[in-house]
């Protein structure tokens, strides 16, 4: 999107009435809270190039403060938002049908117990993904996760690209009309969850990186090998040509241990040049209600059971996996270990959750 895209969608989704008149120019009918915050008159005309005797382009450049007016306005947004999706969700039919196709028990029993239309609140965090070392890459990757039932919406970051502008055009709030979503119970345990999936999926998203920062660690420590390697083995050759004595053998050996020294120092600089380190900076927050299917089950192992609530997706109308309780791995085929912690089938049979109380 341009620059005069952009300038037209932040004001259409303020409540601003904008005419295309096409060649990159604008009419803008802009509403009173607008009008007082932007410091502009009721109509105004936007281009990209200057005309004579027209007041088209003064508005649009980095420095006038209208553009870092309408800059502030899409940052508050970014930053925290609230949101509600429309619509009532029917019942299924056939539920526990349902259930049998996309959930698989592997060591356990499960039992459908009812359903029932809910309003579940989901958490989209966009997240500025780093991999740092001599080297940098980035990627934003969104995170979305039912804060209701703790549960993953799978696929959920395609569709709600388009079911979102319309709803946040009739119903988004600002973080100034509504609590952030680090405030009330479970806040900072949701937060929490959505950075360990984040980070989870870098290792994935970053591979080639990573194998590149090992090849590249590889290659010096293998230089420095060669290097010092040489080093000590001209150490020896001079010192067995004079080793009439005890003390040409013990410089030798001294020398042999500075060089040893030094190397490992090396060593570990390279290690540390190399070390990847992963960066997650959320860019803002946004907070949908929505009407969902939920299904009550009974999940049972052994002699202990527990009560569970699987969503069905309003969006897509896929279940919504539950995390892996050890690596974060949204699973829909899963186990439980002997404590009942959820688990995928690498983190099985060894529960790391057990293993590490």
């Amino acid at each position: 999107m341009d620059l005069i895209g952009w300038f037209g969608a932040v004001a259409d989704l303020e409540g601003a009435l904008v005419e295309d008149n096409g060649g990159g120019q604008l009419s803008v009918l802009f509403p009173d809270h607008l009008r007082r915050r932007l410091q502009v008159g009721e109509m105004e005309s936007f281009g990209m190039e200057e005309e004579q005797d027209s007041d088209i382009g003064r508005l649009l450049h980095d420095q006038n403060p209208v553009i870092a007016g309408m800059g502030e306005i899409l940052a508050e947004k970014g930053r925290f938002a609230t949101a509600e999706l429309p619509g009532k969700p029917q019942l299924l039919r056939m539920p526990e049908a349902f259930l049998d196709r996309h959930f698989t028990a592997q060591n356990f029993i499960y039992r459908y117990r009812d359903q029932q239309i809910a309003t579940v609140r989901y958490l989209v965090i966009p997240f500025l993904l780093g991999a740092v070392s001599d080297m940098k890459a980035e990627r934003i990757v969104t995170i979305v996760l039912n804060e209701t039932t703790r549960t993953v919406p799978l696929g959920m970051e395609n569709d709600l690209t388009a079911a979102m502008p319309q709803t946040l055009h009739s119903s988004a709030r600002s973080a100034f009309a509504d609590t952030a979503p680090t405030a009330g119970a479970g806040a900072t345990e949701t937060i929490s969850l959505m950075k360990k999936m984040v980070h989870r999926q870098a290792m994935q998203l970053f591979s080639e990186f990573l194998r590149s920062s090992e090849r590249r660690m590889l290659r010096d420590l293998e230089r420095l090998q060669d290097y010092y390697g040489a080093i000590a083995r001209e150490i020896e050759t001079g010192a067995k040509k004079r080793w009439s004595s005890d003390g040409e053998r013990e410089k030798a050996a001294g020398r042999l241990e500075a060089a040893r020294l030094e190397y490992e120092k090396k060593i570990q600089d390279v290690r540390d040049k190399y070390v990847v380190e992963i960066q997650a900076e959320p860019l803002g927050a946004l907070r949908l209600a929505v009407d969902a299917v939920v299904l009550h089950i009974r999940m049972q192992r052994r002699k202990k059971a527990m009560q569970i609530e699987l969503p069905v997706n309003p969006l897509n109308g896929r279940l919504e996996a539950i995390p892996c309780a050890a690596c974060h791995t949204p699973v829909l085929n899963g186990f439980l270990c002997d404590e009942m912690h959820f688990l995928c089938a690498a983190c099985h049979p060894n529960c790391p959750i057990c293993r590490r109380d």
